[in-house]
């Protein structure tokens, strides 16, 4: 098994679609956009939000800006509080802090609302690291993959990064980590959506994380 596991934090430890789906269409619909569905968040959650505007509400460039500052707005008031845990991740999380593995989060989420989320479920003291970004910061996800192998003392061939989306797979590429695909989140959806990356394995729910880690 790997010395270090790095999670995403959306679509990988927690399921915030709610949340953000709230945002979304609260912010559009103020400003005379028709609302889009949950399914339409697959392969949204995760890029950065003015891309998500442009995207599900094919928004004006000179909309973007307000609206993606009011979704941080809603966001810190009541989306953060719209999620929950992905079945099995908890106990997946403890079987490997059981059996001597240090875990982390590399997430592009605000650490305060990934701090607060996490004392939810009162899983904050399973992580030996949780890199996130902060209003001083613009770290890719790259960047946090490897802050994560540095705050842990792990080299980075000796660490793997679980993540459910596209951006997930390329930040894992260009920290050169190996990468393992959660298929149960909101970026991949089939095996089909993996074969452009170099994933190492992948998992169909959070309960074989830990099974499929402990053939490496």
């Amino acid at each position: 098994m790997k010395k270090l596991v790095i999670f995403g934090f959306d679509g990988t430890i927690a399921d915030t679609s709610p949340g953000i789906l709230y945002c979304f269409n609260t912010t559009a619909s103020a400003m005379g956009y028709q609302p889009v569905d949950h399914e339409a968040l697959y392969g949204v959650i995760g890029i950065p939000l003015e891309e998500g505007f442009r995207k599900l509400f094919n928004m004006k460039e000179d909309e973007i800006e307000y609206a993606a500052n009011n979704y941080s707005k809603l966001y810190s008031q009541k989306g953060k509080e719209m999620f929950s845990l992905y079945p099995g991740i908890k106990n997946t999380l403890k079987r490997l802090k059981e059996n001597g593995c240090k875990i982390a989060i590399a997430t592009q989420k605000h650490i305060m609302f990934t701090s607060d989320m996490l004392g939810v479920y009162g899983i904050s003291d399973l992580f030996d690291a949780v890199c996130a970004t902060d209003v001083n910061t613009n770290l890719n996800k790259s960047d946090l993959i490897i802050q994560a192998c540095q705050t842990t003392n792990v080299d980075i061939a000796d660490a793997i990064f679980i993540g459910d989306s596209s951006v997930d797979a390329i930040g894992a590429q260009n920290a050169g980590i190996d990468f393992a695909a959660a298929l149960y989140g909101w970026g991949f959806k089939t095996k089909e959506d993996i074969e452009n990356y170099n994933c190492k394995m992948y998992f169909n729910s959070a309960d074989e994380i830990f099974l499929k880690l402990s053939l490496l």
